[in-house]
């Protein structure tokens, strides 16, 4: 009797025990499970906010490494949050299974002094193996575990289910041979037993789905990582760009073009002058007609240059507001980012707030298992929406990068066609060299007419002076001979002095005539210094406009080969990256 008394109360014991483990385990205790299931459903929504948040691969690279070390962070917060209650959890009921192992203990004693087995006395031992946590954390988290540890730790996961799943069976094996009072409670340990195994089959599916979702995240990640090096080499190109922008806008061609037609101005004011001049000092007229045809030659050249730089301004004024276009739109894209920081901060607080609120959840026990597949459809159905979304968004990418190709195509045209224009004004600044080799060389033989003028002029003026000199040796002798003959003339005197008067009047009218010619002969070498001066002046500023033209015309031809290389450069990354 007391043999069988102990052998019942063995197995009574054993059967509560093995009760006891089922029900204050991690996997089935009300508070862990919820706490469980609410972090799975955060990190879903985490994990869809990072990878559908944005409407391209720029924004959403640039929305993801901004915020993903904050996600990172809140996950880490919250998991450990988790362990610390979990573990908590587990001390209270370690020490709730030392209380009830102590009253079997006492009770297992008195039923040992009633029977005589010595061996029989001893209850099994609780099982303390840990349940699997929150798997999947450590990978999501971008702990030291890689693809390798993830799929051991899941072996473990799956071995260790595997071990509780037979020992729960040789449990309920054990269960069955107990007596009839214990009949209804054993069904309810098969009926509990039936409901763990279904929910840690249903957890290591999960885990699955999360090892996936990991994977593609990954994935996901590597791919924001080269949408994000494109979006950089594409922000480095538009900075270029403006840098060509104010590179052309500090030429600012409308003063160039007119201090051209200033210079163009003077220069045909003084070569009217000219003119004028070489027309009074040579008399003749077909000087000044090659001059006004080279003039007007001239003036037709300057206004085709000024017409081409017109153009060109339109077109450097057409690339400017591209590129502000561009600079607009990737504002808005900085302020939308921003606002999505902002929901961020908030859906994080929303996050603590929720942290906070796990230690009041510890008394609610989730009985309903439909919503655990009612999770699971959402994850499929997620999954759906996920693959769907990344068909759109090679779609868009595909339109996106045929638009480009577009572009690059009117862009090689542009330059095409700045090529010929940058030909074209070579030519014409050619032939505005040639043009001025010819002034010069007209300008020149003009020189060198003035020249022989002032030659002249200088002889006739010596000739004058010799003539002068004469003149006073003449006066000489005969102030001599009158002085000699003046007594001998004393009879004539009214009729020499009269003679005497007319020398005098002729002298002095001859003295007169030597200072004019003098006076003229200093205005005639005035006239020529200031003639050579303007023709030296006007020379100069041709030389200055030429070569100010030559200035405009070789920097053009540098920003046009610069911008070429720029685009080259542009097709090459963007067939890289195609």
């Amino acid at each position: 009797m007391a043999s069988s008394l102990q052998v019942k109360f063995n197995k009574s014991n054993k059967s509560h025990s093995w009760w006891w483990d089922s029900h204050v385990s991690t996997k089935n205790s009300k508070w862990l499970q919820e706490n469980l299931l609410d972090m799975d459903v955060n990190v879903k929504r985490m994990l869809k906010l990072i990878e559908e948040d944005a409407d391209s691969f720029a924004k959403k690279a640039e929305l993801y490494f901004k915020k993903r070390p904050d996600l990172v962070s809140l996950v880490e917060e919250l998991y450990r949050m988790y362990r610390a209650l979990a573990e908590r959890y587990d001390h209270v009921t370690g020490e709730l299974k030392k209380n009830i192992s102590s009253d079997l203990h006492s009770q297992d004693s008195g039923v040992s002094d009633v029977g005589s087995d010595p061996h029989s006395t001893g209850p099994s031992p609780a099982r303390t193996k840990s349940r699997p946590r929150a798997a999947g954390f450590d990978f999501f988290l971008g702990s030291n575990g890689s693809g390798s540890d993830l799929n051991s730790k899941e072996g473990d996961e799956s071995s260790t289910l595997d071990s509780e799943t037979e020992s729960d069976d040789s449990s309920v094996n054990n269960c069955s041979t107990s007596n009839g009072e214990e009949v209804g409670s054993q069904r309810k340990v098969v009926e509990l037993e039936a409901e763990l195994h279904e929910v840690k089959e249903k957890l290591r599916l999960q885990t699955e789905e999360i090892s996936i979702g990991s994977k593609q995240c990954s994935h996901y990640e590597d791919e924001l990582r080269v949408a994000k090096e494109n979006m950089e080499a594409s922000k480095e190109e538009i900075t270029r760009l403006k840098a060509e922008l104010h590179k052309y806008e500090s030429l600012d061609v409308l003063s160039s073009v007119v201090a051209v037609e200033k210079d163009y101005e003077t220069l045909e004011s003084s070569m009217m002058l000219e003119q004028d001049q070489a027309t009074e000092l040579l008399g003749g007229s077909e000087g000044e007609m090659g001059l006004e045809h080279k003039i007007r030659r001239l003036e037709q050249e300057l206004r085709s240059t000024e017409k081409k730089l017109l153009e060109s301004e339109e077109e450097v004024v057409s690339l400017r507001r591209e590129l502000t276009s561009k600079d607009s739109s990737t504002q808005n894209h900085l302020k939308s980012a921003q606002k999505e920081v902002d929901v961020w901060k908030n859906k994080v607080e929303r996050e603590k707030r929720d942290a906070a609120r796990l230690q009041d959840r510890v008394v609610r026990y989730k009985t309903n298992l439909s919503e655990r597949d009612q999770e699971i459809r959402g994850l499929k159905e997620l999954i759906g929406n996920e693959n769907k979304a990344l068909a759109e968004e090679n779609e868009h990418l595909q339109a996106e990068m045929t638009r480009i190709t577009k572009e690059g195509a009117y862009l090689e045209d542009g330059l095409k066609e700045l090529d010929l224009r940058c030909q074209s004004l070579e030519e014409d600044v050619r032939r505005v060299k040639l043009a001025k080799d010819e002034a010069e060389a007209v300008f020149g033989a003009q020189t060198e007419q003035l020249k022989t003028d002032i030659t002249e002029r200088i002889d006739c003026i010596e000739e004058l002076n010799r003539n002068l000199e004469m003149w006073k040796v003449k006066h000489k002798v005969l102030a001599t001979t009158r002085d000699e003959l003046n007594a001998k003339i004393a009879a004539l005197g009214a009729e020499i002095s009269s003679r005497d008067d007319q020398l005098i009047v002729s002298a002095e009218e001859a003295r007169k005539s030597a200072e004019e010619l003098r006076l003229r002969v200093v205005e005639l070498e005035i006239d020529v210094e200031r003639k050579q001066e303007s023709i030296i002046e006007g020379a100069e500023e041709k030389r200055e406009a030429i070569r100010q033209l030559c200035f405009s015309i070789e920097h053009y031809r540098n920003g046009y080969h610069q911008l070429r290389q720029a685009m080259r450069r542009r097709f090459a990354g963007s067939s890289l990256c195609s």
